[in-house]
């Protein structure tokens, strides 16, 4: 029995010593630790955030491509391009004369 309450004695004055943490290192331990999952949080929202607007872009643009193949049932060849516009001729050639062919 003495000596279960020697060895409690000891651990009692043992941990009484001066070797407590410093109150304001805690303190900012636990500020950074919030702090780290407050960001990691807002992360996590912007993330998820920009991945149903991408969703819902992308969704959009399929139900674009599908209801314009459904809509147009004939396909047209694209148009041909302009052909390049001869040369002016008035001008360059002489004009016939009524009289000369009489």
């Amino acid at each position: 029995m003495k000596s279960l309450v020697s060895i409690l004695l000891c651990f009692l004055f043992c941990s009484c010593g001066p070797d407590l943490p410093d109150r304001k290192e805690l303190i900012n331990l636990m500020y950074e630790e919030r702090k780290n999952q407050l960001f990691a949080f807002k992360d996590d929202e912007c993330v998820e955030r920009a991945l149903a607007d991408a969703e819902a872009h992308v969704d959009s643009l399929i139900d674009q491509w599908i209801n314009a193949d459904l809509m147009d049932t004939l396909i047209f060849p694209s148009r041909p391009s302009k052909p390049i516009a001869p040369d002016h001729i008035i001008g360059t050639v002489e004009r016939f004369d009524r009289d000369s062919l009489d």
